[in-house]
């Protein structure tokens, strides 16, 4: 499981989410708009995808400020077809764009079975899970594909071309136990990496390549990183560009302007969104029965080591979820410094860490089922 060591102190879910939102609410978002936001980047903590959570909130108010993302987009819906339409985000946060695509596939798919909803014109939208697990809640499959500028090399080069390009595919399941793939076509996001440069960490020698493409340990000095399972993750992120640059009008991998670079210069980022109506092959109870008894029969199956558990795609998230709703989530020192300094400047109260943990040597774990950049 890629991970880095951190410093780290220990926040209460609802405080950070409430400090999120003032900071959201500061850049002139609208409260919605901002409550949204603040709780799907809380969400991915709460998770375990530190790397797609609140650490991502400094450059989202950055580029904000820089106009390259707009507070309040006028997003416009098109639809295309009986089960297929378009999004345009207008520029502004890409999770506003992704929930509002995903609640019209969700439409699509009552009216006519299936639907599929591309987006253009958005900005970097988290971690896929939340916008597929939405979908398993409304009784549909879902799926969830975004794209990035280019980080990753193609299997065998020395240079990227496509970005971390995830894919998320939700089942759900009977008591809020969904099946959730939700995976980067990384060897490991490039948010952990930049996580990693935020608290002076280094990283795995395996992971990235320098500019003159040597292997790094250095964060600072990461220019591409390898994509997992060779040709495999590889072959499977180039079509994921396709998805989401090519039906969508957005630019391909090597074309989109990058995350970290020019912080005035819009992304155009492109994803699709599907979901399937359960309803129209089988009841959702009996599908939600049979998932659950996948879920029993693979826990069941003997490890490979002993002490080991065998998890389905999603559990070790909702395990994550569920310790940290009760101790908190870690949030690395170096950040809690950036986000205070940023409250200051503003005249917003500091993240309230007074009553927890100090520098505790805490491991910021990135999934193996995690997503985008």
């Amino acid at each position: 499981m890629p991970q880095i060591q951190v410093k780290s102190a220990l926040v209460e879910a609802d405080d950070l989410r409430e400090f999120c939102l003032q900071l959201l609410m500061h850049a002139n978002l609208k409260h919605e708009d901002a409550e949204l936001v603040a709780d799907s980047l809380v969400e991915s903590n709460l998770r375990g995808i530190d790397s797609h959570g609140v650490a991502r909130l400094p450059h989202y108010l950055e580029r904000i400020r820089q106009q390259s993302i707009n507070a309040r987009p006028e997003m416009r819906w098109e639809q295309l077809g009986t089960a297929a339409g378009r999004v345009d985000g207008d520029h502004g946060l890409g999770q506003l764009a992704m929930v509002k695509a995903a609640d019209h596939a969700i439409e699509l798919a009552r009216d006519s079975g299936a639907g599929w909803v591309s987006i253009c014109n958005s900005s970097h939208c988290g971690a896929l899970a939340y916008y597929g697990l939405r979908m398993a809640q409304a009784g549909m499959i879902g799926f969830a594909f975004t794209h990035v500028d280019p980080m990753v090399t193609p299997h065998g080069a020395r240079e990227p071309f496509c970005g971390t390009n995830p894919i998320c595919i939700t089942a759900p399941g009977r008591h809020g136990k969904s099946l959730c793939l939700d995976m980067a076509t990384s060897i490991t996001p490039w948010n952990t990496i930049a996580n990693a440069a935020t608290e002076g960490v280094s990283i795995p020698g395996d992971w990235a390549l320098d500019a003159n493409g040597q292997g790094t340990t250095d964060p600072n000095e990461v220019a591409a990183i390898f994509p997992f399972g060779g040709f495999k993750g590889s072959g499977l992120g180039l079509m994921i560009d396709v998805l989401c640059a090519l039906l969508g009008g957005a630019p391909i991998g090597p074309d989109i302007p990058k995350m970290y670079g020019d912080l005035s210069q819009r992304r155009l980022l492109g994803g699709m969104v599907g979901a399937i109506d359960i309803s129209r092959f089988t009841s959702v109870e009996s599908f939600q029965e049979r998932i659950g008894e996948i879920i029993q029969r693979w826990g069941a199956l003997q490890p490979l080591h002993e002490g080991w558990q065998v998890y389905y795609p999603g559990e070790p998230e909702e395990v994550m979820r569920l310790e940290r709703m009760k101790t908190g989530i870690p949030v690395g020192c170096q950040l809690i410094k950036q986000f205070n300094q940023m409250a200051q400047q503003r005249g917003l109260s500091p993240l309230d860490v007074s009553e927890l943990p100090h520098d505790v040597d805490t491991t910021l774990e990135t999934s193996p089922t995690e997503s985008l950049t």
